[in-house]
């Protein structure tokens, strides 16, 4: 084994390979969806109800221990990792959606 951590590989590749596939295909389909709403404050507006869901859905999680979630793919429960990267990844678009806003640009269209 050539590498620092427990499974032989880099610690940079061991953080790469944390992120959560489940946070990573519902931002794929959010970032194919977005280009879809007419403007960037209804994209803005959009965003924020998702956050609120999200947020919502996460306490719910905690609060009971992660029974509040289905398992949809069998031994890949829920984690809250899930919750905090899709929360994070949807406030992201939500500020660079702002920044669109307040200097005049505008956001790709697909």
């Amino acid at each position: 084994m050539t590498g620092n951590g427990r499974d032989g590989r880099k610690p940079r590749e061991q953080i790469t390979d944390t992120r959560s596939d489940r946070a990573g295909r519902f931002l794929a389909r959010l970032d194919a969806y977005l280009p879809t709403i007419p403007d960037l404050a209804a994209r803005r507006a959009f965003l924020e109800r998702q956050i609120d869901g999200w947020e919502h859905r996460y306490a719910r999680f905690i609060q009971s221990d992660g029974a509040s979630e289905p398992e949809i793919e069998p031994g890949e429960p829920p984690q809250a990792a899930d919750f905090l990267l899709t929360i994070t990844g949807l406030a992201a678009r939500h500020r660079a959606l702002g920044y669109l806003e307040r200097t005049g640009e505008h956001a790709p269209q697909r």
